[in-house]
């Protein structure tokens, strides 16, 4: 049944969850007006993503393709690497009677070109100083957080039966990553970064990128939904202060809040559905999907600002549904459907969530990158199910500054910047992706005495740099496509 079988447990071993699952979807226009879509929500109709990269390792049998024994055993995996792996490997890779672990030793950071697959997969530390990936001297996984559950898939493979939209001919390179930390909202936060690899000669337009969640919050009915903008954060928190009738997976008495959090991209959409086919339900087609991502209902119909965010007869439209603060009481909330008026809280119920962010270009043979945090917060102290959520707004503002210092590194700009850019990862080997809410228009990055020591004019949105400078602090000038300049310092280490 759908509450018992609930993947997202937490805590660990507790039989309770949070999340039902989760997925990513993609949607976009090519030049032709096209449009592709490739998104899974339970895969109840088929697929629309497969495991490994897109490749030519395949026979066709019978009208289907059917992919070697290499590719599987190459591909069909994940991958698990700890941080104390990691180190130990470091310190004795060259020992005599050293057992390389699994995941350092079959780490994918290459595919294989003669099937063309994508040259550079997952990331890696380069000791050896040789073209490909050699831990038995001395390289390593380069991963994020204590320990890394890192995964390929891919949306070429076959047609896409799950939406029913063109393929993209996208590889998903994607990281879940989590902390050993003394610190309880790290302890309590997991990670996934999700980088889209376009390997289609085709570039896409008007694409969004989303991140859709099943909350299921112990006991599923009982649920509401909302957003935070300022944050880039939605979230689920129990629609009364007991979550559950006693049942095993319920929480009960002190009920949590869960949060979603887009940390690397503006959150352009917040839209919640429900499980049902009705107008406002599950999607069943392509363009639905789409429209979704867009801030539409099924029908096309964009989303109004009040109730239940459909109103045929107004044009207050909006992106973001329940954006106000329930724990106030104020703007548009689940428990104030119609702010300003009497009117009673919407009924709780299994509320189905999507965070997009978009519209985006996005070139051929270029790389775009999602980062999300999963939040989990439950206050013991208060028997209001709104203090874990108030908690869960405080912690999120926190996980964000954490992720700026730690992945993203240094962001700054100057005080005559309208638009922002983000640098990452920050120190880094040389190797710099560069993302904007605009296109990038010229980059410019100066040594401490005020030479200029590398420049391009990448025109994307987000662009891949490989300085080759040597270790030392550089200052990085930007223009932006609506010619704001942002500025800050890059470590190349």
């Amino acid at each position: 049944m759908h509450d018992e079988n609930a993947a997202f447990e937490v805590p660990k071993n507790s039989g309770k969850s949070t999340i039902f699952t989760s997925n990513i979807w993609l949607g976009g226009l090519d030049s032709e007006s096209n449009l592709h879509v490739a998104a899974h929500r339970f895969c109840q109709l088929g697929y629309d993503f497969w495991l490994g990269p897109a490749t030519t390792d395949y026979e066709v049998v019978g009208g289907k393709k059917v992919y070697s024994d290499a590719y599987i055993q190459k591909y069909y995996h994940t991958w698990k690497v700890s941080r104390a792996e990691i180190n130990y490997h470091r310190a004795h890779y060259a020992d005599a009677g050293y057992e390389m672990p699994w995941g350092i030793a079959h780490w994918p950071a290459h595919g294989r070109a003669e099937f063309g697959e994508s040259p550079m997969l997952a990331p890696y530390k380069n000791v050896a100083g040789s073209s490909s990936y050699e831990p038995a001297l001395g390289d390593y996984p380069d991963i994020r957080g204590d320990q890394t559950v890192f995964f390929i898939i891919n949306d070429a493979m076959e047609a896409h039966t799950e939406s029913g939209g063109e393929p993209f001919n996208f590889d998903v390179l994607g990281t879940a990553y989590a902390y050993n930390s003394s610190d309880s909202i790290l302890q309590n936060t997991i990670f996934i970064s999700y980088e889209l690899l376009n390997n289609s000669s085709q570039e896409y337009n008007n694409f969004y990128f989303g991140f859709w969640t099943d909350f299921d919050l112990g006991y599923a009915y009982d649920d509401y939904v909302g957003c935070d903008t300022s944050l880039n954060l939605g979230f689920v928190y129990n629609g009364t202060d007991i979550d559950g009738n006693g049942e095993p997976h319920a929480y009960g008495k002190n009920p949590p809040a869960q949060g979603a959090m887009l940390l690397n991209q503006k959150m352009s959409a917040f839209v919640y559905h429900n499980n049902d086919f009705s107008i406002t339900g599950d999607p069943r087609s392509a363009i639905e999907y789409y429209n979704y991502l867009q801030a539409k209902w099924r029908n096309g119909v964009h989303m109004t600002e009040g109730g239940t965010g459909l109103n045929f007869n107004s044009t207050d439209y909006t992106n973001f549904m329940f954006s106000g603060d329930p724990i106030s009481r104020t703007g548009w909330t689940e428990l104030t459907p119609n702010p300003g008026s009497d009117s009673d809280p919407n009924p709780p119920y299994d509320r189905r969530a999507l965070m997009s962010t978009g519209p985006f270009t996005f070139p051929a043979g270029e790389r775009l990158r999602l980062d999300v945090a999963l939040p989990f917060v439950r206050d013991y102290g208060s028997k209001s199910a709104l203090s874990s959520l108030a908690l869960l707004k405080e912690f999120s503002t926190e996980i964000q500054e954490y992720y700026d210092e730690t992945i993203v590194g240094i962001r700054e700009h100057n005080n005559i910047a309208t638009g922002k850019l983000w640098v990452y990862p920050n120190p880094s080997n040389g190797k710099f992706t560069l993302s904007s809410e605009k296109a990038i228009e010229q980059i410019e990055i100066f040594d401490m005495l005020g030479k200029k020591v590398f420049s391009d004019t990448p025109k994307v949105q987000t662009a891949q740099l490989n300085t080759r400078l040597p270790q030392g602090l550089y200052i990085y000038h930007a223009v932006l496509e609506d010619k704001s300049v942002c500025a800050g310092k890059i470590v190349v280490q």
